[in-house]
C-alpha cells in the first residue's frame, strides 16, 4: 500500500531554530501512519485542532502525548514494515531543546537559549562590582501542583469595582462547583498518571448530564488545565447527536463560545 502523502504548511519565520527541528521531526513521525488525523488525535486523548497546531508549530505539546503518538506510529510501522525517522529519546530531547529559554525577550527555543550567557560588565576602579542579576525562575505554562491543596473560587463579581470590559469571555459556571475531581485529575496528570487521568476524563465525558459537563470543562478552564477540557470536549463529540446538541447548549448558555464551537468541529469529523 503507498503511503498517504501529507501537504504541510510552511512554518512561521517566528517559530524559534530550536523549535522548528522538532516540528520538523515531529511531522516525520507522523507521515509514517496512514490514518488521519483525526484518527491519530483521538487515539492520542487530543482535540484534531490541538494536534493540527502542535504541527503547525503553534505550540509545544506535552511529553507525555508526544510518548503516546511515537508509541502508536511505532506500532503501526512495525505492522507495515516502515522504519521510523528516529527514536523517542531523540525526539523527546529536540523537544526539550524547544522548551529552552534565556530570557523574556528570547523566543524559546532560540540559539541563545542553549548558548549565550550574560559577559561580565567592565568596573571603574576603585567603584563597586555591580551586583548579579538574580532572574527569576521560568514558570511552567500549566502549574499543576498548585492545585494539589484547593482550587480557587471565583470572587464573586458584585465585588468587582468598575464594570468588565466588554468582549471578554465570563464564564457563568457557579463558584460553588469546584468538584473533587477536578482537583484528583489535577493530581493524577501532575504525577504522570496519564492513564487515571484519560478514564476520568473519558467517564466525565460520555456518562455526565449535559449541564455537568459544561461544569466540568469550565472548572478545567478556570484551573488552567485547557488541553484536558478540549479532551472532554473532543470525547463528548462522540456521543450520540442529541447528547452533543444539549451540551452545545449548556456551553453555549454559559457563553463557553469556543468549546461549543470545538465540540461542534469534533462531532463533524466523527460524522
Amino acid at each position: 500500500m503507498p503511503k498517504r502523502s501529507h501537504k504541510w504548511k510552511e512554518l512561521r519565520s517566528s517559530v524559534p531554530p530550536a523549535q522548528r527541528a522538532f516540528v520538523l521531526m515531529l511531522r516525520r513521525v507522523r507521515e509514517v501512519s496512514d490514518r488521519t488525523q483525526a484518527q491519530i488525535a483521538g487515539d492520542v486523548y487530543l482535540a484534531p485542532t490541538s494536534l493540527s497546531n502542535h504541527f503547525n508549530g503553534g505550540r509545544i505539546p506535552e511529553a507525555e502525548h508526544v510518548e503516546k503518538l511515537y508509541k502508536i506510529i511505532d506500532d503501526e510501522a512495525a505492522t507495515s514494515s516502515r522504519p521510523m525517522p528516529c527514536s523517542l529519546a531523540l525526539l523527546l530531547e529536540l523537544r526539550d531543546k524547544a522548551l529552552v529559554k534565556h530570557c523574556d525577550c528570547c523566543a524559546a527555543g532560540s540559539p541563545e537559549a542553549a548558548t549565550s550567557s550574560p559577559e561580565p560588565q567592565p568596573t571603574v576602579a576603585g567603584s563597586p562590582a555591580p551586583k548579579p542579576v538574580r532572574r527569576r525562575p521560568r514558570r511552567p505554562r500549566v502549574r499543576l501542583s498548585t492545585l494539589r491543596h484547593s482550587i480557587p473560587r471565583a470572587s464573586a463579581q458584585a465585588k468587582v469595582p468598575v464594570p468588565l470590559r466588554g468582549g471578554d469571555r465570563h464564564l457563568t459556571t457557579p463558584a460553588d462547583a469546584a468538584w473533587p475531581e477536578i482537583r484528583t485529575l489535577a493530581e493524577s496528570l501532575s504525577a504522570g498518571r496519564s492513564r487515571d487521568a484519560d478514564i476520568m476524563m473519558w467517564s466525565a465525558a460520555t456518562t455526565l448530564s449535559a449541564r455537568d459537563v459544561q461544569i466540568f470543562v469550565g472548572q478545567c478552564r478556570a484551573a488552567g488545565m485547557g488541553e484536558a477540557a478540549d479532551q472532554v470536549i473532543t470525547n463528548a463529540a462522540r456521543r450520540d447527536a442529541q447528547a452533543v446538541l444539549n451540551i452545545a447548549s449548556a456551553l453555549h448558555n454559559s457563553e463557553q463560545y469556543a468549546d461549543v464551537g470545538l465540540l461542534l468541529a469534533a462531532a463533524a469529523q466523527e460524522d
